[in-house]
C-alpha cells in the first residue's frame, strides 16, 4: 500500500529487488477515509483470490495495513510498515487544521503547485541522493495525481484525520516487521512504539534514510524485507512457488 501522493507502481524498483516467486498486488488507493481503503483491499484480495498475504505498507499506506490487519488478522501472514503511526494523538488538531488548509490550496492551485510543494518537504530531503534522474520521475508520478481526490485523501485518510487506532493493535498476530529511516527520527519513534504495540514485531532503522526508506535505500529495504518473508537466493522455500507475472490492479 502506498504513500501519499504515490502509486502502485512506486513500488517496482523495491520488488525487482526482492527475490523469490511472490506475486505483488500493488493497487492505487482511491479511498479517502479508512474503511474505504479496507472495503477496497479486501475487494482486491477477493478478486485475486488471495486468502492470506504479506501485507506491506508505506506511511498513509502504513496506515491503511495496520487498521487493515488489526481488523483481519486472519488474512495477514506477515505485515511490514515503513514510516508508519496507527493515528496521531499529540498536536493532532493542528495538523488536522494544516492539513484541511492545505487540501484547499491543492483544490485551489492545482497539482503541479501540490507536486513542487510536495518535493521540497524538508521531510522528503534524502530522496535527492537518488540524482536528478530519479527525482523527475518521482515528480512526474505527482502530477498524475487528480488535485480533488488529493484533497480527499487529506481530509479523510492524513495523519491527523483518522481516529487513533493504538488500541487495536494487539489483535495482529502476524510477525510484523517495523521500519523507519534513521534520519527520520519522528517516525523512528513511531516504530519503536509500534513495536510495543504489536505482539509479534522487531524494529529496523534504515541507515541513510530518512522518511522514504524504501525509495532513499531500496537494496536495504528489499534486503530487509526478503529477511522477514524468509526469502534468500538460496533457500529452496523461496525460489519452489511458481512465478506469478506481477500484477497492479487499481483497487
Amino acid at each position: 500500500m502506498h504513500g501519499f501522493s504515490q502509486h502502485g507502481d512506486s513500488w517496482d524498483e523495491l520488488r525487482s529487488l526482492v527475490p523469490g516467486g511472490r506475486r505483488w498486488l500493488t493497487p492505487d488507493v482511491r479511498a479517502t477515509t479508512l474503511a474505504e481503503a479496507e472495503a477496497e483491499l479486501l475487494d482486491l484480495w477477493e478478486r485475486e483470490g488471495a486468502e492470506r498475504t504479506d501485507l506491506v505498507g508505506y506511511s498513509q499506506g502504513g496506515r491503511i495495513a495496520l487498521y487493515v490487519a488489526a481488523g483481519h488478522p486472519d488474512r495477514v501472514r506477515t505485515l511490514t510498515t515503513i514510516g508508519a503511526h496507527a493515528g496521531l494523538e499529540q498536536d493532532r488538531a493542528a495538523r488536522a487544521e494544516a492539513d484541511r488548509a492545505l487540501a484547499g490550496r491543492i483544490e485551489r492551485e492545482g497539482v503541479d503547485w501540490f507536486a513542487a510543494y510536495w518535493a521540497g518537504l524538508p521531510l522528503f530531503a534524502g530522496l535527492a541522493r537518488r540524482g536528478p534522474a530519479f527525482l523527475e520521475r518521482l515528480d512526474a508520478g505527482r502530477r498524475r495525481n487528480d488535485p480533488a481526490l488529493l484533497a480527499a485523501q487529506l481530509r479523510g485518510l492524513g495523519a491527523a484525520a483518522v481516529e487513533p487506532f493504538w488500541d487495536r493493535l494487539p489483535r495482529i498476530d502476524a510477525p510484523a516487521l517495523v521500519l523507519a529511516g534513521a534520519e527520520d527520527e519522528r517516525y523512528a519513534a513511531f516504530a519503536h512504539r509500534l513495536a510495543t504495540a504489536l505482539p509479534r514485531a522487531r524494529v529496523a532503522l534504515v541507515p541513510d534514510a530518512g522518511h522514504a526508506a524504501h525509495l532513499e535505500q531500496p537494496a536495504a529495504v528489499a534486503a530487509l524485507l526478503a529477511g522477514h518473508l524468509g526469502l534468500t537466493a538460496a533457500d529452496p522455500a523461496s525460489t519452489a512457488a511458481p512465478t506469478t507475472p506481477p500484477a497492479r490492479p487499481s483497487a
